[in-house]
């Protein structure tokens, strides 16, 4: 974890939840890098992704970012580059260093989109 803020986003998307929260995420940082947080492994597309068996992701800005944290870790220059994801069976939490206005045009399009998601499953 990251420490910083903790944002739950209860959700009734199933599996699909972290995948709608990724593609969510990367409307505002298009140039996403996403890592399995438990084997540090980095995917180079959504694809590659076990969607439905991992749990936790780090979604950074950009490849720049990932590799300052890779490098440097938590330092201030890096706030707000990384987000935490972590799902559970009925929550997406996502790990901040801070809410400002940039990180919560991302939170909300997270929340849009897994309701739009569980609406959608409910069908």
């Amino acid at each position: 974890m990251i420490g910083g803020t903790d944002i739950h986003l209860p959700t009734s998307a199933g599996d699909l939840a972290p995948e709608v929260a990724v593609r969510a995420i990367q409307q505002s940082w298009p140039q996403a890098v996403v890592e399995d947080a438990e084997t540090g492994q980095r995917y180079d597309g959504l694809w590659q992704i076990p969607f439905g068996k991992v749990k936790e992701l780090f979604v950074y800005r950009d490849q720049h970012s990932a590799d300052r944290w890779d490098r440097e870790g938590a330092v201030p220059e890096l706030r707000n580059t990384m987000i935490h994801l972590i799902h559970d069976d009925d929550m997406i939490s996502l790990v901040i260093d801070k809410k400002d206005a940039a990180m919560d045009v991302v939170i909300g399009a997270v929340s849009s989109a897994l309701a739009d998601a569980a609406h959608r499953a409910s069908r």
